[in-house]
């Protein structure tokens, strides 16, 4: 099933999308014969436990009929628009790609072909500079043919904002999709964690991102809701998509980490332990990890222990245990 979930709160959609670029020229793709006003990237929702690498290699096999190559990530996109009703919450990630040139029905003009479910697409090779029409998203148009050189991240709020609704947590027959923000916090050199009773591992500060709220919105309301504090993010560090079992269910996870500072003087304390009550009045366990303990502890997410204590200098996508 695609990851594609409505409430009465509003829509989240998971959707990958493909920058295939040969000769100056960007390939899009339209749905309505002779309408050359609007195209898109070619690509679709990821599916429930699905990789996004996966979901755009299928996705391209099932629109062009050819085998591809997923050379490294772009641009992250959150996008909100309370225009729709129920209000849209977008999370869509966009790779650079390389085709089967050889299977395409042309590399220079355009051309058409139906899906494997007989739906029709319209393709056509774009020289953004020279074109009149609409490209989706605008960025692309804007950075074209210059490309990011590292994972960027966009939020695109195009309305005013719909109130945040329910927890993105979302249970089906087929298992379970769930996604949160959490913060690297380091005060002279030690890494605040959390645990609970029983679990047998740590894990990092944050939460359950809401619908029609943005992944910094969320993480800093969590960590107001936890500690009582207030935070600043400094950076995006990684995109975590991960794959396992909770409870006897499978879950499909998007984790995304940001590394911030926190209001330190208000902390019950800055090394060792201590125990705090939510605005709930869950209780939680909080520790000042050493660089020791961070190497030898078990920690989520794992690049957590695979680089520290060095952090990456540039955003990164962690799919199913590997960089993208």
């Amino acid at each position: 099933m695609d990851c594609n979930f409505k409430t009465a709160e509003g829509r989240f959609n998971f959707r990958v999308g493909a920058v295939i670029q040969r000769g100056g020229r960007l390939l899009g793709v339209h749905d309505r014969p002779g309408d050359e006003t609007f195209h898109y990237l070619p690509g679709g929702r990821v599916q429930l436990h699905e990789t996004m690498e996966e979901a755009l290699r299928r996705e391209l096999r099932e629109e062009l009929g050819v085998d591809s190559r997923v050379l490294r990530p772009l641009w992250l996109r959150e996008c909100f628009d309370d225009g729709d009703e129920p209000p849209y919450h977008g999370f869509e990630v966009y790779f650079l790609v390389e085709l089967d040139w050889d299977a395409l029905p042309s590399t220079d003009g355009p051309f058409e072909r139906a899906d494997t479910n007989g739906e029709r697409h319209f393709f056509n090779w774009i020289e953004p500079g020279d074109y009149k029409g609409y490209i989706h998203p605008e960025f692309v148009r804007r950075s074209f043919p210059e490309l990011p050189e590292s994972f960027t991240l966009i939020t695109d709020k195009l309305s005013g904002g719909a109130r945040p609704g329910g927890d993105i947590k979302f249970p089906t027959e087929a298992g379970l999709f769930n996604f949160r923000a959490a913060g690297i916090f380091v005060h002279e050199g030690r890494l605040l964690a959390m645990t609970e009773p029983g679990i047998g591992h740590y894990y990092l500060p944050g939460g359950r991102v809401r619908i029609n709220e943005a992944m910094e919105e969320a993480l800093g309301r969590e960590v107001r809701e936890e500690l009582g504090v207030g935070s600043r993010l400094v950076r995006p560090l990684w995109l975590c998509e991960s794959f396992f079992p909770l409870g006897g269910r499978q879950v499909h996870e998007l984790a995304m980490y940001y590394l911030g500072e926190l209001d330190w003087e208000r902390l019950p304390a800055l090394e060792g332990e201590f125990s705090l009550a939510d605005s709930d009045g869950t209780e939680h366990c909080y520790r000042w990890l050493t660089g020791e303990e961070v190497k030898r502890a078990r920690i989520y997410p794992i690049p957590m222990q695979e680089c520290w204590p060095v952090l990456p200098e540039e955003f990164t996508l962690y799919s199913n245990g590997r960089i993208l």
